[in-house]
């Protein structure tokens, strides 16, 4: 029963860093160049140290830094690596997220419904705990609680995504 709750638990951490890592490059990165970078105003860290102490550290780590997907995902990996991954949880456990069919899922729900609100989201620059709210109100309706299980029903394997740094 412990085993299942740790994982169960590893699962939704994850997904959060997940979550915010889209969350700071959906409003904070810029064209410097050839490159992406993301650059957080200050104010927004400070914010961001208040509200999500968690998430803090993540933010100043990738603040300032070039990006692109394969360094996002690699930054996320080592984050959750370092601050999950025999700190909050035993080193069995997650290992076992990124196999997880409820972890691919929801990051295969979330992404649909990033894709789906794009242009929402672009209309005003949202605070982290307002993206939350967005997502989990049109998390909770039942199309996508139905979608959700026969997802999960069918065996389906979104494959979204893997870190090769915790296995």
């Amino acid at each position: 029963m412990i085993r299942s709750v740790s994982v169960k638990n590893a699962v939704k951490d994850t997904l959060e860093v997940f979550q915010f890592d889209q969350w700071l490059r959906f409003y904070f990165v810029v064209e410097k160049g050839e490159e992406l970078w993301i650059e957080i105003p200050d104010d927004t860290l400070a914010e961001i140290k208040k509200d999500h102490p968690a998430l803090y550290g993540f933010a100043d780590m990738v603040n300032n830094a070039v990006t692109d997907y394969k360094r996002s995902q690699e930054n996320v990996c080592s984050y959750v690596a370092a601050r999950l991954d025999g700190q909050k949880y035993e080193s069995t456990v997650l290992p076992q997220v990124f196999d997880n069919a409820t972890f691919k899922v929801e990051m295969y729900i979330f992404n649909v419904w990033l894709k789906m609100h794009e242009k929402i989201l672009d209309e005003d620059s949202l605070d982290f705990n307002g993206w939350l709210k967005i997502y989990t109100e049109w998390n909770a309706l039942d199309e996508v609680t139905e979608y959700r299980s026969k997802l999960l029903n069918s065996g389906t394997d979104p494959q979204f995504p893997s870190c090769e740094t915790t296995q």
